[in-house]
């Protein structure tokens, strides 16, 4: 058993999946939210847990070109794709399997999560012929009569694993589907029991509790996880165990890092955590406040577009502010600056009954605010 400088723990070798997503170089498809199962332990957020919405990372896309756009903008050399259940929308999966690796090449590696209840060997062999190169399936403990199907999977050339979350309470269980496993699968990946606002309150009347004040992962996993990995340590079996902090401070913040690169202004200051540090010029009516994020979703955005010309104009001709330090955001109507523009002129700018302010946010899709101070 070796502890990684991801935050993780590994016998023998990682999963190809896994070595490019530790690294924050997977694109993240979550296909669908529609899944034929209703897990108790399920961490999908309340936007996608049961709706079938498409997520290119922290992006709710509409079109397939949004999921190109995305992973060119993280630098993506290869995508996981989860849901829900991405077997629910067969054809869909196929579909966009097929436009990555037609756009980014074989290599582009792209691995899939699945339970057993749609698996058939004609549904495998589909999405082999798509071009998947890693399955992973997540089997029931409580439904052993699906797991038979997991030896379906091993008639394709690609690599076949097992993942499922270490669940306190249940080391039987999980010892009886890995001594049926071992032998039929390539690999094994342990998930520390993740706490999430949407299973938060399933775990707690199940007496599950945070491991500490500063994790989400559940007390009791860790240690059942790596008593796992010395039951198996005889075996040829690649394990990997990857822990809340592996998804936190490995896999998203690298990913993070890795997209700030691309969309950062030149007005921008780029964090050592990947964040950008900005300056955003706010008209009155949309100035950040409690559910902003819903206001956002539910404005008129040509109209106040409308107005943030007018403000920039209002800006370039009082207050000789270069057109090009000032951008109109589109997508959070605002506009965006450096921070000394703000700090400099925010009394000539709050003259002009607009709301200078210094945000940081992160660089994804939905720029989801860390800190905001206004001026």
């Amino acid at each position: 058993m070796i502890k990684t400088s991801f935050y993780s723990w590994k016998k023998g070798k990682l999963p190809k999946g896994c070595a490019y997503c530790v690294k924050g170089q997977k694109l993240v498809l979550f296909i669908t939210g529609l899944c034929p199962n209703n897990c108790f332990y399920c961490p999908v957020s309340e936007q996608k847990s049961g709706k079938d919405v498409i997520y290119a990372n922290e992006w709710k896309i509409t079109t397939p070109k949004d999921t190109i756009k995305e992973a060119e903008l993280t630098n993506a050399k290869g995508a996981g794709i989860t849901g829900g259940d991405p077997l629910v929308k067969l054809d869909r999966t196929i579909k966009y399997i097929k436009l990555l690796k037609k756009k980014f090449g074989k290599s582009f590696h792209i691995h899939l999560y699945t339970p057993l209840n749609l698996v058939t060997e004609k549904t495998l062999n589909q999405l082999h012929k798509a071009g998947l190169d890693e399955i992973r399936f997540h089997p029931m403990l409580d439904k052993q009569s699906e797991w038979k199907k997991i030896e379906l999977a091993k008639k394709f050339k690609w690599d076949v694993g097992v993942e499922i979350p270490v669940i306190p309470g249940k080391k039987r269980e999980t010892k009886k589907l890995i001594d049926f496993i071992k032998d039929k699968v390539d690999f094994l990946n342990l998930n520390e029991l993740e706490i999430s606002d949407t299973n938060v309150n399933q775990l707690v009347e199940k007496g599950f509790k945070p491991k500490n004040k500063l994790s989400y992962g559940v007390k009791g996993s860790e240690t059942l996880a790596k008593e796992i990995l010395n039951y198996l340590k005889k075996t040829k079996l690649n394990i990997h165990y990857c822990t809340t902090t592996t998804k936190d401070k490995a896999q998203l913040a690298r990913r993070i890092k890795r997209r700030a690169l691309n969309v950062a202004l030149k007005t921008d200051f780029i964090t050592k955590e990947g964040t950008l540090v900005r300056g955003a010029i706010y008209l009155p009516e949309l100035k950040p406040d409690f559910g902003y994020g819903l206001q956002v979703e539910s404005i008129n955005t040509k109209k106040f577009i409308e107005k943030l010309k007018k403000a920039k104009t209002k800006l370039q001709k009082q207050l000789s502010i270069p057109a090009a330090a000032l951008h109109i955001d589109s997508l959070k109507p605002r506009l965006l600056t450096s921070i000394a523009v703000v700090d400099e002129l925010k009394d000539e700018i709050k003259q002009l009954k607009l709301v200078p302010a210094i945000i940081e946010e992160y660089p994804t899709w939905d720029a989801l605010e860390v800190d905001i101070q206004f001026l």
